[in-house]
């Protein structure tokens, strides 16, 4: 796993403070600080503990059987940065014009023609949609395997715009701090992305520990030919379906087979507040978390114009996460942070 790495310590060192508490009244270390030590003291980490802790005693209201403990988070702008364009956009913007040039019709797509003309506020308008109509205009006609093997191979290896490293060492650490505490505690972590799966399970493994049958995300249209005697699976052009918003629990539902008992998603599109509600609907202890990029200093400061999943969580009880005040760091240290953004990118600096 590039940049944060899970260590046991963590794990253990909680143990042995729970041991003390029991045996002499008293801990010496904080166990949350323990396993969650990027997360600020407060009462976000202390409500996560809280209820790992309940889902884990058998004998308590807030017991989770091991087969329901599942827990769903969104990635782009939950599990790492999306801005200041979503990581699955780098590895195919030089294939676009050539895309296009062979079939002018996958022009007319508004997200790809506001790439073609450089007009990134117009991309991020379009939201998972026109992202995952880009990406299919690129690899139009493609081998699906070849294409995955180049779209692993290149987000490891083309940088944000703004940090200079590549996507894949822009996971937030304390996020990855949270999936280990949850696994640790008998939870199975799952990705449900709007980014296609061509561009996300490239990298969940390495990046977030979660294997790729664990991934959800964006289907494009493939469809089955022969080339040099063997059967391939070749991308169309088409976008199948889009997972955002209201296209979330179907997914969900279909890849999992059951309501997720812990949620993570993100403001600035309004596409994970379905998802967070399926999971708080489900008639058993959950819970939802929110993510709201607050910090423009060390990542970005964004949320929808009206403001939409924060009245969200308000109304439907999801604990917010405020990345200024609830993370003591965002990344890995080791990634020198940049003065605060003065808008988005211009796509001409990021482009191959």
């Amino acid at each position: 796993m590039l940049g944060y790495r899970w260590e046991w310590r963590h794990t253990l060192a909680s143990t042995v403070a729970l041991v003390a508490l029991a045996t002499t009244g008293r801990a010496h270390v904080d166990p949350a600080a323990e396993v969650l030590p990027s997360w600020s003291d407060g009462p976000t980490r202390s409500a996560i503990v809280a209820f790992v802790t309940a889902a884990t005693q058998q004998d308590g209201q807030g017991y989770i059987p091991p087969e329901a403990r599942v827990a769903v988070f969104d990635m782009d702008g939950t599990l790492m940065t999306e801005r200041p364009l979503p990581g699955a956009v780098l590895p195919v913007v030089a294939d676009v014009k050539a895309a296009v040039a062979k079939h002018p019709d996958l022009g007319e797509q508004p997200a790809v023609a506001a790439l073609l003309r450089g007009d990134v506020h117009a991309v991020l308008a379009q939201g998972e949609t026109g992202l995952a109509q880009v990406v299919a205009a690129a690899i139009d006609g493609r081998d699906a395997d070849q294409v995955a093997a180049d779209m692993a191979r290149e987000e490891r290896s083309l940088p944000n715009a703004r940090y200079h490293v590549p996507y894949s060492r822009l996971a937030y650490r304390p996020m990855l701090e949270l999936l280990r505490y949850l696994e640790t505690n008998g939870f199975q972590t799952w990705i449900c992305s709007g980014s296609p799966l061509a561009y996300t399970r490239g990298m969940s493994k390495e990046v977030f520990g979660i294997p790729p049958e664990r991934v959800m995300g964006s289907a494009l249209q493939t469809h089955v030919e022969e080339r040099d005697g063997k059967l391939v699976l070749a991308y169309t052009g088409k976008v199948e379906h889009v997972t955002d918003r209201e296209g979330k629990p179907p997914v969900i539902h279909l890849a999992v087979g059951r309501r997720p008992v812990f949620v993570g998603g993100n403001v600035g599109g309004v596409g994970d507040v379905a998802m967070m509600r399926y999971a708080m609907d489900r008639g058993g202890p959950s819970f939802a978390l929110l993510i709201n990029h607050d910090d423009a200093g060390r990542e970005f400061a964004y949320a929808e114009k009206g403001g939409e999943s924060l009245a969200a969580a308000a109304r439907y009880h999801f604990h917010l996460v405020s990345m200024k005040n609830d993370w003591q760091t965002v990344f890995d240290p080791s990634i020198k942070l940049p003065g605060p953004p003065q808008g988005p990118a211009d796509i001409a600096n990021v482009a191959p």
